[in-house]
């Protein structure tokens, strides 16, 4: 107990409070780049996986906003037909405002779109689609396909751009100890002064926000006047709160053969502050089920742990094949546990797609290996590197899914150890 809050009230307000510093984390980690600040946009490398979670089948451009009640940002999004696209824009909360695309956008998914600091009435261009900001700040993930066309894929990237329509008041990144996920934040997320910064910082989407904050202003002040309450606070985090984060991502939703999926959110993240620290967590950024759904596998179909010392086997039957479950694409990406980063390997190989060179049974059906050593027999192009005795865990992208993907009907395979 702290307070009048049981062990449980403290670990579900250090649910709903850590989502926001994960976003104040990649703030810090993003402008730490040479050349990188706000309204200016970065142009991922191709293959880039040099962070958390990455999308390595798309030519990835990412921006952080800012506006104020006079200055809106501009930005341009290039005419695409015939590849996948999105500009996500997400709130300082990582929840989705909106995706600009031809889903969104089915009138005009292109051309100028005035970001605005929500309220405001500033000018902005003549034919700009006015698209308004819940805060001051917020982040631009978009991405190319690059449908095996490295070169055009390129030139669309680099056509899309920002620019700011003046000079706005832009507050500087809240200062937090900086944390990872093997040194997670514990305790020091209760600082009362650094709480009521963090709150204040954004509006936060989530219905029942307002109770969540308040139970964390209560915890915090009971932490500020107590060595003790600190201390115990700091014990709830560590041996429960920590814990049942990753407990959470490992059993959420509907789960089959060692697999987890996001169907269920087609707009965001709705009431569920639980599965937005999570996916803050796990891999920052998530987008709507109506864009991707994601299939996480952290266990095979015994519910064991996957862990590199071992091989195992995903085998698609001719019509599970996932090409034909998409409208766009899809792919199959290993990374380690717990920082969520792609493995180093002899292959310099960190996922497969519908693009890769894979090779096929002779009835039409498909084997993908795992594992630190490849199966003996099993074509080296099926194979995905794991480390060598250690944890890792999968992310099974499928962009634009069809329906039968969105209620269930089809299902990533089970993970069978081999």
């Amino acid at each position: 107990m702290v307070g009048r809050f049981s062990d449980d009230q403290v670990v579900d307000a250090f649910v709903y409070l850590i989502a926001r510093y994960l976003v104040i984390r990649q703030e810090h980690i993003d402008l730490s780049e040479p050349g990188v600040g706000y309204n200016t946009i970065k142009y991922n490398e191709l293959g880039k996986a040099e962070f958390v979670n990455p999308n390595l089948d798309v030519a990835y451009l990412e921006a952080w906003v800012a506006v104020d009640a006079a200055t809106p940002c501009v930005l341009t999004v290039p005419a695409i037909d015939g590849r996948y696209f999105t500009a996500q824009i997400c709130d300082e909360w990582a929840e989705i405002i909106t995706n600009i695309n031809e889903l969104s956008f089915p009138d005009r998914p292109f051309g100028d779109f005035a970001l605005c600091l929500e309220g405001s009435d500033p000018d902005i261009p003549e034919g700009a689609v006015r698209i308004d900001l819940p805060s001051p700040k917020a982040k631009i993930l978009a991405r190319v396909e690059r449908q095996g066309d490295d070169e055009s894929a390129v030139s669309l990237q680099h056509q899309f751009t920002i620019r700011s329509m003046g000079r706005p008041s832009v507050a500087s990144a809240i200062e937090i100890a900086m944390f990872s996920n093997e040194a997670p934040i514990t305790v020091a997320a209760f600082d009362k002064a650094l709480v009521e910064e963090v709150l204040a910082s954004a509006p936060d989407s989530l219905p029942s926000s307002d109770a969540h904050q308040e139970v964390v202003l209560e915890i915090a002040e009971l932490a500020e006047h107590s060595d003790d309450v600190r201390a115990a606070i700091d014990n709830i985090i560590v041996t429960q709160g920590w814990p049942a984060i990753i407990e959470f991502i490992r059993n959420y939703g509907d789960k089959r053969g060692g697999w987890i999926a996001t169907t269920g959110k087609p707009t965001g993240f709705g009431d569920d502050h639980w599965f937005r620290a999570a996916a803050n967590f796990a891999g920052i950024w998530w987008n709507t089920n109506t864009e991707v759904v994601y299939f996480i596998g952290e266990q095979d179909s015994d519910g064991d742990a996957l862990n590199g010392s071992h091989q195992y086997m995903l085998h698609y039957r001719p019509d599970d094949l996932p090409v034909l479950h998409v409208n766009a694409y899809w792919s199959l990406t290993l990374m380690s546990l717990p920082d969520y980063r792609v493995v180093p390997n002899q292959l310099d190989r960190h996922n497969l797609s519908n693009l890769s060179d894979l090779t096929y049974e002779p009835d039409g059906s498909l084997k993908l290996y795992l594992g630190a050593a490849l199966p003996v027999g099993a074509p080296q192009s099926n194979w995905l590197p794991a480390p060598d005795g250690g944890p890792f865990t999968l992310n099974h992208r499928l962009y634009r899914p069809k329906p039968e993907v969105l209620n269930g009907n089809w299902y990533t395979p089970a993970l069978t150890r081999i």
